[in-house]
């Protein structure tokens, strides 16, 4: 039997909208994760169906270079500011092969915001970052990040002519030191949002940013630095700043992840930001976090403080224990987000050390969640000793969503022990499915006034062969009807 002809496409040899070329293709396929775009649910302004136009033929105009010259390249430099960086940004992501060093300098370095991230332009170039002074000197925002091979000086003779920064990204910039730091002091005073991360800038460095500009910052990350120890802290950054009395009124947000400092010095860090809402310690050495209240006489200058208003809090890989982990956030109510991957641990992720949480404290933190109203995402990545549990009670955390759950997921092939598993009230559905029936031993499940629906519990029950106890009470995906007798209507479908 002849198989019935595709129909041809009317488009001919035209691409189709948006798809990225051969070469592209080749150079970001490695490691890219599957995605996919969602159906729009308003409709695009204007500018944005241009903007998508315009990107699904940048491959052909580049190659008709007469169309180019005699007409695109005009009408390119006539855009306005406000507009161009959208496009870069789309143009950056679907044919980053084809923005060379020359396309960028001509028409992208304009407008107040500025990317040159160059893990996503391969075209940009150390001549690339030189120009940003040149043509646009009045930017606000510059995302510099990945340039590892630019040295300190080159980044140093850029700043000092940027004076109107107020957001600047440096992250992976390894070469970044003492010429940069200085430039972003002196010529700088605008500055409000600081990303470091993985640099070469030294204590020292950072507290002649915090002098010139700690009453003024928003944001400080300096997570992943070298050589960054407590003997490092307390020489050159710690006197310096209690001489001069610094505090950082204003810092909402500071990333330690990585530093190997202790209790101490990130206690003070801390004790001089009253308005902290983020904080990562991460792959930290602190034992007993955020404690400084009990500890203030250490520093005389912030004594007058209490514990910041956190809404967010990453203690991933650190080696706390639980009586300190439930002191700790019991002075922050309002937290949002809770990050306590393989606690217990030192610098590592999943290892045999990380004992804080398993069968007998993971109650203690349940329970002490519970009183928390605007709790959303709490994260127990790689905490092994969980395999062991056999109790789990999450009910009444209304904000606690189905990727919550994530850490049921088997680590080196051991499924969690979970026999009894309590998830009333909260707002997970049916994509927690996949999750809970990694728990082949649960012997009970209540998921009373959540969102499940039968198609989504149906898998659980097919992988959880010991279960008895399914509670479904005001379950408003499931009829009534079967709500007490939900093992029955399995059978019966499978039956038909």
């Amino acid at each position: 039997m002849s198989s019935r002809p595709t129909k041809r496409s009317r488009t001919g040899d035209i691409p189709p909208f948006g798809a990225p070329s051969d070469l592209e293709t080749a150079i970001f396929q490695v490691n890219e994760p599957s995605s996919r775009t969602l159906p729009l649910t308003t409709v695009p302004t204007l500018v944005t169906f241009c903007n998508w136009r315009f990107v699904s033929c940048f491959k052909r105009l580049r190659e008709n270079n007469s169309l180019w010259e005699g007409r695109i390249s005009h009408q390119l430099q006539l855009l306005p500011d406000s507009v161009l960086p959208r496009l870069f940004n789309i143009l950056k992501k679907s044919h980053p092969g084809f923005l060379p060093h020359e396309i960028i300098v001509t028409y992208f370095l304009r407008g107040l915001n500025l990317s040159l991230s160059s893990d996503s332009l391969p075209g940009a170039n150390r001549g690339t970052v030189l120009a940003i002074p040149r043509l646009n000197s009045q930017v606000r925002e510059l995302d510099l990040s990945g340039f590892s091979k630019l040295g300190d000086d080159v980044f140093a003779k850029v700043v000092t002519q940027l004076h109107s920064l107020r957001s600047l990204v440096l992250r992976n910039c390894t070469k970044v030191g003492p010429k940069a730091i200085t430039a972003i002091a002196k010529s700088c005073p605008e500055i409000r949002s600081l990303n470091l991360n993985e640099t070469s800038v030294s204590p020292a460095g950072i507290a002649e940013l915090l002098v010139a500009h700690g009453n003024q910052l928003e944001v400080l990350k300096i997570a992943g630095l070298q050589r960054w120890t407590d003997a490092t802290f307390m020489a050159q950054l710690h006197p310096y700043l209690i001489e001069q009395q610094v505090s950082m009124p204003k810092l909402q947000t500071l990333k330690l992840r990585g530093l190997q400092l202790a209790d101490s010095s990130i206690d003070f860090l801390v004790s001089l930001s009253p308005n902290l809402r983020r904080l990562d310690i991460s792959f930290t050495a602190t034992k007993r976090p955020i404690l400084f209240t009990s500890r203030r006489d250490l520093f005389s200058v912030c004594a007058h403080l209490s514990a910041p208003p956190l809404e967010k809090l990453s203690l991933t890989s650190t080696p706390v224990a639980i009586s300190d982990l439930l002191q700790t956030i019991a002075s922050f109510s309002n937290l949002q987000t809770l990050s306590l991957g393989a606690l217990g641990a030192a610098g590592s992720m999943g290892v045999a050390s990380a004992t804080t949480l398993n069968d007998a404290t993971l109650p203690k933190l349940t329970s002490a969640l519970q009183s928390f109203p605007n709790l959303r995402s709490v994260n127990l990545v790689s905490n092994t000793r969980l395999s062991k549990a056999s109790y789990l009670n999450l009910a009444g955390i209304t904000t606690m969503r189905s990727d919550a759950l994530a850490a049921l997921l088997p680590v080196d092939g051991t499924h969690p022990a979970l026999e009894t598993l309590i998830l009333n009230n909260t707002s997970i559905g049916d994509d927690s499915g996949a999750y809970i029936a990694c728990c082949c031993d649960l012997v009970r499940l209540e998921v009373e006034g959540t969102k499940f629906t039968s198609e989504g519990l149906f898998p659980i029950i097919d992988a959880c062969s010991k279960l008895q106890v399914l509670n479904l009470t005001s379950c408003r995906g499931v009829r009534i009807a079967d709500r007490r007798r939900f093992f029955e209507v399995q059978f019966t479908l499978l039956s038909l």
